[in-house]
């Protein structure tokens, strides 16, 4: 009896497996509509025009700017007031100048005096002559130009750049707010630009 029931058992077994497969082989597959639509773009579709010959936005070089304290010691929305006549008369830079050094502290209450260093000579036709014992015992002759606006350490004045000066170096004649006319030296730095150093005080003979 158990002999039947185990053939019996083996028999079913035989007859389910082949089934399985041709099941699986039937299923229903997973349907993926094949003309799906695509975003459609209007080829015809106006582009915005810019227009190449556009003219640029104007910025005066001399316009009043708004003055921040950097050490944030003053007022972060101090006006620059009008600008001094003073500071633009370029004209007024032509002629004789001594070149006078002030006196100096030393320190422990000693002060150097001041002295002479040379005179300059700004002519009107665009040359100069300039001496400076502290920095050539001969004469120096060139050329000028004005100064752009700005370069002079970003101050709004119009200075008289002396080129090739002195020591190989460009210098500049530039009025100051205070009222006095001032020889600054050019430390070039490596991209070109400048720092200005105060040199001397510039004073009519």
């Amino acid at each position: 009896m158990r002999r039947r029931l185990s053939s019996i058992l083996l028999v079913t077994i035989v007859l389910v497996l082949p089934a399985a497969p041709s099941a699986l082989a039937w299923s229903e597959p997973v349907y993926t509509q094949p003309w799906t639509e695509a975003e459609y773009t209007d080829p015809w579709a106006e582009v915005e025009y810019t227009d190449p010959w556009a003219e640029a936005e104007y910025t005066d070089p001399w316009a009043e700017v708004e003055y921040t304290e950097v050490l944030g010691t003053g007022t972060p929305t101090d006006q620059v007031g009008e600008i001094d006549d003073f500071l633009l008369d370029f004209e007024s830079l032509y002629g004789v100048w001594r070149v006078f050094l002030e006196s100096q502290p030393l320190g422990e209450g000693k002060v150097q005096p001041g002295m002479d260093q040379g005179v300059l000579n700004i002519r009107s036709d665009g040359t100069y002559t300039m001496t400076h014992v502290a920095w050539s015992r001969e004469p120096v002759n060139g050329t000028w130009r004005l100064s752009y606006p700005r370069e002079i350490n970003g101050e709004v004045v119009q200075a008289i750049v002396l080129l090739d000066g002195p020591g190989g170096s460009d210098w500049a004649v530039a009025p100051d707010p205070k009222g006095t006319i001032r020889l600054l030296w050019a430390m070039r730095w490596s991209d070109g630009s400048a720092l200005w150093i105060f040199d001397s005080e510039l004073y009519r003979p």
